[in-house]
């Protein structure tokens, strides 16, 4: 065991261990719950595989706009586990992107935000995580469909919320179904005004590739409409997007080797 990366997202936990070949050889995933409880999962697998002394670098929702998540993961898990560190799971997708480069990323899951660097400082545009969901994510499209088809969701938890996106997705491309369809239509745009927010602070800028991560951005059809809808209302500008290979589990890991290194 050479390093370990771990994604504390909106929905689900994943903690990765990697070989000095950068091979995936364990893995552990589970439900993002609290804080107490992603540090007592975390502990337990790290403890359970006698990795205790290997770098660890967490990726955590959250930890870039909330400094007493990145203190209480700190705080409890550093005299337990070798942790290097503790950064946002947005900067853990740039870096899955880009590594240390500049770039534009869009992270489309449960939540929704844009991550991009700037004179060597990571910013973003949303991902406040309002009651009605990230304009344009998972649980915002939830939100709008269930209550297009007069469904209550007042006490169903982010993920499930989220789920309901496949359903929107598949009445749009399959049944051309007008809410789905609408709803899809109002996403591209919120996201699409993300880029733009983004885009006011730079200059002379003719061709942009954006990294996409997160569930929404696996889909093919949401994909494909979310580049058609940027490439029709985000004028003079050549934007593609892709999919990072690595995972941010993987660029945690590196993160953390490459922080080993410098404390020798």
């Amino acid at each position: 065991m050479y390093a370990i990366g771990i994604d504390r997202g909106a929905s689900y936990s994943r903690i990765s261990v990697f070989d000095s070949s950068f091979n995936e050889i364990k893995s552990y995933n589970f439900i993002t719950d609290s804080l107490e409880n992603f540090v007592k999962e975390t502990n337990n697998f790290i403890k359970k595989i006698n990795a205790e002394k290997v770098p660890v670098v967490i990726s955590s929702k959250g930890a870039m706009t909330r400094k007493e998540i990145k203190d209480y993961i700190i705080q409890n898990l550093s005299d337990k586990i070798n942790l290097k560190t503790v950064i946002s799971d947005a900067e853990g997708a740039h870096r899955a992107a880009f590594n240390e480069d500049d770039g534009f990323l869009i992270i489309i899951g449960t939540g929704s935000v844009l991550i991009y660097k700037k004179e060597g400082k990571y910013l973003i545009e949303g991902g406040k995580n309002p009651i009605d969901g990230d304009p344009g994510s998972g649980k915002w499209i939830g939100i709008k469909y269930l209550k297009g088809i007069n469904k209550t969701y007042i006490d169903l938890k982010d993920q499930l919320i989220a789920s309901y996106t496949s359903e929107v997705i598949n009445k749009a491309k399959n049944e051309k179904d007008k809410l789905c369809l609408d709803i899809l239509n109002e996403s591209y745009m919120e996201l699409s005004k993300l880029i733009s927010q983004a885009l006011f602070k730079f200059k002379n800028i003719n061709k942009l590739k954006i990294a996409l991560i997160g569930g929404l951005s696996n889909d093919e059809y949401f994909r494909n409409g979310l580049s058609n809808y940027v490439n029709q209302n985000i004028k003079n500008i050549d934007i593609s997007f892709f999919i990072p290979e690595n995972t941010i589990q993987k660029a945690s890991a590196l993160y953390a080797i490459q922080l080993d290194k410098n404390n020798k």
